[in-house]
C-alpha cells in the first residue's frame, strides 16, 4: 500500500498561502509585531517656561511685557511657580509709588480668566517656589502667564534690576516603545 501525501500537503499549502497574503496575513503580522513590542509605560513629563530679565538702561525706566500660553489638561498633576526679584536699592524706599517705582507684576490666569497665582512687588523677593495643586482637576484649556515689569540697570551689578519667573508643569503620560518615547 502506497500512502498518499498529496492531499495533506495540498491542505497545508492552502492554509499557509491564505494566512500569509492579503488582509488575513496583515492581521497576523500586526499581532506578531504587537507581541514583540514592550508594554506602554506610565511616565512623568516636565514642561518649563522661564522668564529671565536683566534691565540694562541706567537712565530711563525700561518697560517689560510678556505673555506666555500653555495648554493644561487633566493629565497635569501640579504647577510650580518659581520667583526671584532683585530691585537694587529697594530697601531704601518705603512703599511703592505707582508712576515712579520699579516693579514686577505677574499673574497665572486660567482659561476662564481667574488669577490662580500672582505677585506684585517693588522690592527684593528671595527665591521661592509656590506649588499649585488641582482641585480635583485643573481647568482644561490654554492658561496664560502675564508679566509686566519696569526697572533700571547698567552693565555693572551696582544698579541692576532683574527678575526670574519660571512656570513648571508636571504631568503624567504614556510612552510607547518604538515611538521615540513621545509622551502621549
Amino acid at each position: 500500500m502506497k500512502k498518499s501525501w498529496g492531499l495533506p500537503i495540498m491542505l497545508m499549502m492552502i492554509i499557509v498561502m491564505s494566512s500569509s497574503s492579503g488582509c488575513l496575513g496583515l492581521l497576523q503580522m500586526r499581532e506578531t509585531m504587537e507581541d514583540l513590542r514592550e508594554a506602554p509605560k506610565l511616565t512623568k513629563e516636565t514642561i518649563k517656561i522661564t522668564h529671565l530679565k536683566v534691565f540694562d538702561n541706567p537712565i530711563d525706566l525700561e518697560e517689560y511685557q510678556n505673555t506666555s500660553s500653555v495648554y493644561i489638561d487633566e493629565s497635569v498633576i501640579d504647577i510650580m511657580m518659581f520667583q526671584k526679584v532683585k530691585i537694587t536699592g529697594s530697601s531704601l524706599v518705603d512703599g511703592c509709588l505707582e508712576d515712579f517705582t520699579r516693579y514686577v507684576r505677574a499673574e497665572l490666569l486660567s482659561p476662564s480668566g481667574e488669577a490662580v497665582w500672582a505677585i506684585d512687588v517693588c522690592e527684593d523677593v528671595e527665591a521661592k517656589t509656590d506649588q499649585i495643586l488641582p482641585e480635583p482637576t485643573f481647568e482644561t484649556g490654554n492658561w496664560k502667564l502675564v508679566i509686566t515689569a519696569r526697572g533700571l540697570g547698567s552693565q555693572s551689578s551696582f544698579l541692576q534690576d532683574q527678575f526670574q519667573i519660571d512656570l513648571t508643569i508636571h504631568r503624567t503620560c504614556t510612552t510607547y516603545p518604538l515611538e521615540n518615547d513621545k509622551c502621549i
